[in-house]
């Protein structure tokens, strides 16, 4: 797998949590990549993925900064 198909495929399951309706309540960075904790809207369903990708990894911080300025207006 390139490492445009990891970023894809890694995107990609951001994407669809969040399309879910998954809010991002947090990461934490290990050795292995960024742990991102999820939490459903409604539900309180928590997911964790794992993000080893860089590109995937800023795409990720940039959609939780956004998702931050949304939450505080």
């Amino acid at each position: 797998m390139t490492s445009y198909d990891a970023y894809q495929s890694e995107k990609r399951q951001v994407d669809d949590l969040v399309k879910e309706g998954y809010i991002i309540t947090g990461s934490k960075g290990t050795l292995d990549g960024d742990v991102v904790d999820f939490e459903h809207k409604k539900t309180s369903d928590k997911k964790s993925i794992r993000l080893t990708n860089p590109d995937s990894r800023k795409y990720f911080a940039t959609l939780y900064i956004k998702q931050q300025k949304q939450r505080r207006k």
